[in-house]
């Protein structure tokens, strides 16, 4: 992996790690210490086997683990969301109303069904590409794969600090009561995992897109097309299901293309 890249997420995690500890101290709240201790010592681990061909899989996993102290620093430390300027953005982007609120899910109870078993297809596919380069994870296009990857999650966290916001359906337009059959489970999970600043740029929408167009080029044609109906899903989803503002896609589809093109032009993905 490009050793750049590494040393910038280290020290991305490490200043999460670092607020969620001084969150959880000011809210005198234990519940997040075993998450955060297992995220400094996974960080120690990942940070001393950073040359290692491992470094991808590592960054990847310590990622998601500390993933879900945001909602702590987003509760106890932050001074400010930018719902209020995505949504202006967004109003001027799409005809006065944010893209969202042309849609109404609770009224399409079988397509609310399958756009939001969509959405859950994002883990396949994140954990599924994961899975594959780690396994052939000393190939030059494994290191591309984890380059890119790094990359987009190290852009989401700056673009979390630098523009924290809960999105449309925790704001100005909450569950009205979706129907369905696994719709409700699903809605009821992504709510409980919620951190309250995660929504721009859209994540769901670079990391799948990205991964599907590298599996193409990476000649795993077959996968590639398995995932491309599900990105598709997933990225009508987030704003079909209201977890994001249309300018928030638009973010992900810049960042997708930015890391496609610069793994692309790495002819040392080490360096």
């Amino acid at each position: 992996m490009n050793r750049t890249l590494i040393h910038l997420h280290l020290a991305l995690l490490a200043a999460i790690l670092v607020l969620a500890a001084c969150a959880t101290f000011r809210a005198a709240d234990s519940g997040s210490l075993p998450l955060l201790t297992a995220g400094c010592l996974l960080w120690g681990w990942t940070a001393y086997h950073r040359r290692s061909d491992w470094a991808g899989s590592n960054l990847f996993l310590l990622t998601w683990l500390v993933f879900p102290l945001l909602k702590g620093i987003n509760r106890h430390l932050l001074p400010w969301h930018a719902d209020t300027l995505l949504a202006t953005i967004d109003r001027h982007l799409w005809g006065g109303r944010i893209l969202p609120a042309y849609f109404r899910y609770e009224a399409h109870p079988h397509l609310t069904d399958l756009l939001a078993a969509c959405y859950f297809s994002f883990y396949a596919i994140v954990l599924g590409s994961v899975a594959c380069y780690a396994y052939t994870r000393a190939t030059p296009a494994a290191r591309r794969y984890f380059n890119g990857l790094i990359f987009l999650y190290s852009a989401g966290f700056i673009g979390y600090f630098l523009l924290p916001a809960a999105g449309p359906a925790f704001t100005t337009h909450p569950d009205g009561g979706a129907s369905g059959i696994i719709a409700p489970p699903l809605i009821a999970i992504i709510k409980d995992g919620v951190t309250g600043m995660d929504v721009f740029p859209s994540l769901h929408t670079a990391l799948t897109l990205y991964i599907t167009a590298y599996l193409w080029r990476d000649g795993k044609h077959t996968a590639a097309l398995i995932c491309t109906p599900l990105t598709v899903g997933t990225i009508v989803a987030t704003i079909y299901l209201r977890y994001h503002y249309g300018v928030d896609v638009l973010a992900g589809f810049l960042l997708a293309a930015v890391a496609l093109r610069a793994v692309r032009a790495s002819p040392h993905p080490c360096s």
